[in-house]
């Protein structure tokens, strides 16, 4: 019997991928493009937003992208008016960005370091996800959000306090969501991906002895590639996942189980 993959299908779907031109933002966007999704990409910068939208684009897809300070209700609200003059609806949203300015013990970190992690990490994705839920209770459409966490939400690595605040706030604030809007058939949920290999984290990782660290937490000895966690994110955004809201969906390689 052939495998049927069409509940995986993102055809006619929009998706709006906040932080998008990270390594990890990069990589959903390329399976929701391939999944046959119109791909819209918001940050603060858009120069590198441009670039994985030219990708998209000259592959066969389609996609574009707006600026949004994510921490600013009033930039929020003015990209999400760009996108539904442009595009009249969002489906999918996924709130990928994330920020973390310092690493250094908490009684160090300074406040403008606490209050970027938070207005990104944490405020931004409440403010993206409002706004959208705004839009489909209005059109009366069901849609997924899917918002991104960390391991790190669920245990403690110092130097990275306010990092793992943020990112155990985020899998509560997930919770609360697709409490408040599973009613308007809105999904919400999670992704919590421990270390993966990326510009953000190699740098740290290939610190002395950091590696061999965190490599014998994990249970099956490697750490994650980008895609790993967005072929989590396409089975979120699809109606594969249509019964499953309100989950954090570990992607750690085991490195909670206690090792």
């Amino acid at each position: 019997m052939k495998l049927d993959a069409t509940r995986f299908s993102l055809e006619g779907k929009v998706a709006l991928i906040v932080g998008g031109a990270g390594d990890l933002g990069h990589a959903i966007v390329t399976r929701f493009a391939q999944a046959g999704a119109t791909i819209i990409l918001t940050s603060r910068k858009i120069d590198n937003l441009q670039k994985v939208v030219s990708e998209v684009n000259a592959n066969g897809g389609k996609a574009a992208a707006f600026t949004s300070h994510l921490g600013k209700s009033e930039e929020v609200k003015k990209m999400m008016d760009q996108v539904k003059t442009q595009y009249g609806t969002v489906d999918i949203v996924v709130n990928s960005a994330g920020a973390n300015p310092q690493m250094v013990p908490l009684d160090e970190l300074e406040e403008w370091a606490w209050d970027t992690v938070m207005n990104v990490n944490l405020k931004g994705t409440w403010l993206v996800s409002k706004e959208v839920v705004k839009l489909l209770k209005e059109q009366k459409k069901g849609g997924s959000i899917i918002n991104m966490t960390s391991y790190q939400g669920f245990t403690t690595t110092e130097t990275l306090g306010a990092y793992c605040t943020s990112k155990a706030a985020v899998a509560h604030l997930t919770k609360c969501m697709a409490s408040e809007w599973g009613k308007y058939n809105i999904r919400v949920n999670a992704i919590a991906p421990g270390w993966i290999h990326s510009r953000l984290a190699d740098p740290y990782l290939n610190m002395p002895g950091v590696n061999d660290h965190h490599l014998a937490k994990t249970a099956i000895g490697r750490f994650g590639e980008p895609d790993d966690v967005a072929l989590v994110a396409l089975y979120l955004a699809s109606d594969a996942s249509s019964y499953t809201t309100g989950t954090t969906i570990s992607l750690d390689g085991g490195s909670l189980l206690g090792r």
